[in-house]
Protein backbone atom coordinates (compact mmCIF):
# COMPACT_ATOMS: atom_id res chain seq x y z
CA UNK A 1 0.00 0.00 0.00
CA UNK A 2 1.35 3.43 -0.93
CA UNK A 3 2.12 5.99 1.73
CA UNK A 4 -0.42 8.84 1.89
CA UNK A 5 0.70 12.12 0.42
CA UNK A 6 1.19 15.38 2.35
CA UNK A 7 -2.32 16.61 1.52
CA UNK A 8 -3.90 13.43 2.89
CA UNK A 9 -1.71 13.66 6.00
CA UNK A 10 -2.67 17.27 6.74
CA UNK A 11 -6.36 16.42 6.31
CA UNK A 12 -6.06 13.47 8.70
CA UNK A 13 -4.13 15.62 11.18
CA UNK A 14 -6.80 18.35 11.15
CA UNK A 15 -9.66 15.88 11.36
CA UNK A 16 -8.14 14.17 14.39
CA UNK A 17 -7.28 17.48 16.06
CA UNK A 18 -10.80 18.86 15.52
CA UNK A 19 -12.23 15.93 17.48
CA UNK A 20 -9.86 16.60 20.39
CA UNK A 21 -9.95 20.42 20.08
CA UNK A 22 -6.48 20.55 21.66
CA UNK A 23 -3.88 17.87 22.12
CA UNK A 24 -0.35 17.21 23.20
CA UNK A 25 1.95 16.46 20.30
CA UNK A 26 2.83 13.00 21.61
CA UNK A 27 -0.79 12.04 22.23
CA UNK A 28 -1.91 13.28 18.81
CA UNK A 29 0.95 11.46 17.07
CA UNK A 30 0.02 8.23 18.86
CA UNK A 31 -3.65 8.72 17.97
CA UNK A 32 -2.68 9.07 14.31
CA UNK A 33 -0.29 6.11 14.54
CA UNK A 34 2.45 8.01 12.72
CA UNK A 35 6.22 8.10 12.94
CA UNK A 36 7.76 11.25 14.39
CA UNK A 37 9.04 12.43 11.00
CA UNK A 38 5.62 12.04 9.37
CA UNK A 39 3.90 13.83 12.26
CA UNK A 40 6.32 16.77 12.26
CA UNK A 41 6.10 17.21 8.48
CA UNK A 42 2.32 17.58 8.67
CA UNK A 43 2.60 19.73 11.82
CA UNK A 44 5.07 22.11 10.13
CA UNK A 45 2.98 22.40 6.98
CA UNK A 46 -0.17 23.24 8.97
CA UNK A 47 1.66 25.66 11.25
CA UNK A 48 3.16 27.46 8.23
CA UNK A 49 -0.31 27.64 6.63
CA UNK A 50 -1.76 29.16 9.82
CA UNK A 51 -4.25 26.32 10.34
CA UNK A 52 -2.89 25.24 13.73
CA UNK A 53 -1.11 27.00 16.54
CA UNK A 54 1.31 25.87 19.17
CA UNK A 55 0.13 25.51 22.73
CA UNK A 56 1.86 24.92 26.02
CA UNK A 57 2.80 21.84 27.91
CA UNK A 58 5.61 19.40 28.33
CA UNK A 59 6.39 18.11 24.86
CA UNK A 60 4.27 20.88 23.42
CA UNK A 61 0.68 20.91 22.36
CA UNK A 62 -1.31 22.02 19.38
CA UNK A 63 -4.78 23.42 18.75
CA UNK A 64 -6.78 24.78 15.87
CA UNK A 65 -5.80 28.32 14.90
CA UNK A 66 -8.19 31.00 16.03
CA UNK A 67 -9.49 28.98 18.99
Amino acid sequence: MARPNQNQDTKAFLSTLRKARSSGNGALRRELGWSESRYWKAHSALLDAGKIQKGRGRGGSVNMAGK
